[in-house]
């Protein structure tokens, strides 16, 4: 990470790196996601499927897809936030549309039972560890007025619980109004935005009608941390030895020999 990204991270709880994809990559990503997408349910390899807006498993459909897991723009990222022990826990395909019609209420990792154990966020000697990551490659845009991702700065090191009345939907699920302690993001296709699950987030309605927001969404957690989210054969069966080693959960001490190179290769 460079001492801006660190700071910022630290700051806020989430960063927003433009520009990740370059022409060619993000032409790729768009046209493997296009095809997930209109793949009649039916017809979906076995381990894929749809539902409601959600692609399961969307990073291993296509190996565009599949190189963004250790992308070399976010992959020194991964590593130091993860102290170099990065697994993969998950990566599904999202789409948002105005049929929808959805308010997603905040929420955060920290506010579910269980989070006096984890996940952990704290700084030691110059590095972030953090137990639970997030990354969602945008592959279409999100303008001002759109919806879409909301956030609160610097909530994943709040001392209090957030009150019950804070940024809610009306009776009609409509969405709140504004509030300047929240942020609506609006990546441009091909950028990255990266959370630590500790901040307070959520989802504004998707309001164009003639586009949707489209994006992948990774998830990090240290290798030692077992997931309930296990990966089906089927899935397992399409990567690269270099993801099967991504998301593999091994012992705290072991090094993967993925993390010996800054540039992730797929």
């Amino acid at each position: 990470m460079t001492s801006e990204q660190r700071y910022l991270f630290d700051l806020t709880g989430y960063l927003h790196l433009k520009n990740v994809l370059n022409a060619e990559e993000l032409h790729q990503a768009q046209e493997a996601a296009d095809r997930y997408i209109r793949t009649p349910p039916d017809a979906l390899p076995t381990g894929f499927e749809a539902d409601q807006g959600n692609y399961t498993h969307g990073f291993a459909f296509d190996k565009a897809l599949e190189v963004l897991t250790m992308h070399p723009m976010i992959w020194p990222i991964i590593k130091e936030l993860t102290n170099d022990k990065p697994q993969l826990v998950g990566g599904s395909l999202r789409i948002n549309t105005h049929e929808q019609r959805r308010f997603f209420e905040l929420h955060s990792r920290r506010e579910e039972d269980g989070c006096l154990e984890w996940p952990r966020y704290f700084s030691k000697d110059g590095r972030i560890y953090c137990d639970d990551l997030v990354f969602f490659f945008y592959l279409t845009d999100v303008r001002p007025g759109d919806g879409g991702l909301v956030v609160v700065p610097g909530s994943h090191k709040s001392a209090f619980t957030r009150p019950d009345n804070f940024f809610v939907p009306d009776s009609e699920g409509t969405d709140p109004q504004p509030h300047p302690a929240v942020v609506n993001i609006t990546p441009r296709a091909g950028d990255v935005v990266v959370i630590t699950e500790m901040l307070t987030h959520g989802v504004l309605i998707w309001k164009p009608e003639d586009r949707d927001r489209r994006f992948l969404i990774l998830r990090y957690r240290p290798q030692h941390m077992l997931s309930l989210n296990t990966f089906p054969e089927e899935i397992k069966a399409r990567l690269s030895p270099e993801t099967l080693e991504l998301i593999a959960a091994v012992p705290y001490y072991h090094v993967k020999e993925i993390v010996k190179s800054n540039h992730g290769t797929v």
